[in-house]
């Protein structure tokens, strides 16, 4: 079978870059590139049988203002509240979203984009990648545009960058672990989130700095991967209770794996924050309940979804010359009642990092 032309092929073949081969392909209007140059990059994508197959959108430039949004499980608070702030903003902008929730990234999930596609969405914002997801090359090579929010792909030489809007992952889990180990706790347990998502692996990246910067060895059997749902907190904090394997803080690196911590413990007697201390990730809305009073880290997901959609709005109309935008914000420790720190008087141990900070 023939392999279908792309972007790339007819850049090569004119002598221009992918860029101005997006632009000729999706706005007969923009004064951008020459009417030569269109006329040149047309002809050639004719010659070549190039069909947008992933964006379909027929060399035309119509706009539906609807945004597509592909983000992980609505059960998850976290992404509820995240897809919340995307559409408030995206109406601001005036542009409507059509969300797509899936289960285990967007890689294994073509049919739920081409579904999105199919509505005519103007752009696509993705919270739901995975680290070697080559799906998102591939839409971003069809011309149609893409930003990711959360979650960012391992890049290939030759791959096109992506644009991203996320938290600083490795110095958020660095606040974390580094708050409960000024507090005096030597044998936490870290729960981190799957290893092919770019929060996964960059979470536990942190972590092992910081306990690297303070001279701390990390027991193996205090390091378990959980997949970011509570019910996978509460079983794996089942586990380490029921095999005796002794902690007195637990830093999970999202919040509905937290949540799941604190029912384990309580289920097994063990009091919170007085036997073991625990902190999340994400400051999900249900964390600053009173009866909750997760101590947590913050992602600034409004400041995200805005963000995100400002970055999805002006590729979409054309409005900046960058080709990529990179925004990485910087995380923030809410400190509630869950790590004890109120309850010791708010006081850290005299301890220090015997190397630099991360």
């Amino acid at each position: 079978m023939k392999k279908q032309a792309t972007v790339k092929d007819i850049a090569r073949a004119a002598g221009v870059s992918v860029t101005t081969v997006s632009l000729a392909l999706r706005d007969k209007e923009t004064n951008r590139i020459s009417s030569a140059t269109r006329e040149k990059v047309l002809s050639i994508a004719n010659a070549l049988n190039y069909h947008p197959n992933l964006a379909a959108r027929a060399l035309v430039n119509k706009q539906s203002n609807i945004i597509g949004l592909l983000i992980k499980t609505l059960l998850n608070p976290f992404y509820s509240e995240l897809a919340q702030d995307i559409i408030d903003r995206a109406q601001e902008r005036g542009y409507r979203v059509i969300t797509c929730s899936v289960e285990d990234g967007v890689d294994n999930h073509q049919a739920d984009v081409r579904e999105l596609i199919s509505h005519g969405v103007d752009g696509l914002i993705i919270c739901a990648a995975l680290l070697d997801d080559k799906f998102v090359f591939e839409l971003i090579d069809s011309g149609l545009p893409v930003a990711l929010a959360l979650r960012y792909v391992n890049e290939e030489l030759g791959s096109p960058a992506a644009d991203f809007v996320g938290i600083d992952n490795p110095r958020g889990a660095y606040l974390a672990v580094e708050h409960l180990v000024k507090m005096g706790h030597r044998k936490i347990a870290l729960l981190m989130g799957p290893k092919n998502t770019s929060t996964g692996q960059d979470r536990l990246q942190g972590a092992q700095v910081c306990f690297d910067n303070y001279g701390l060895a990390l027991a193996p059997e205090l390091v378990t991967e959980g997949d970011f749902t509570r019910r996978s907190g509460y079983e794996v904090t089942r586990d380490l209770v029921d095999k005796s394997i002794d902690f007195t803080a637990v830093f999970a690196t999202n919040d509905h794996m937290a949540l799941g911590v604190l029912d384990a413990l309580q289920e097994t007697g063990r009091r919170v924050p007085e036997d073991v201390a625990v902190i999340g990730f994400d400051d999900i809305e249900m964390a600053g309940l009173p009866r909750v009073g997760l101590t947590t880290v913050s992602q600034k997901k409004t400041v995200m979804g805005r963000v995100v959609v400002d970055i999805l709005v002006s590729k979409i109309k054309m409005e900046t010359m960058e080709s990529v935008r990179r925004v990485v914000l910087e995380p923030k420790l809410i400190i509630r009642d869950t790590c004890g720190f109120k309850a010791r008087g708010s006081r850290y141990d005299d301890i220090s990092p015997l190397r630099a900070k991360a």
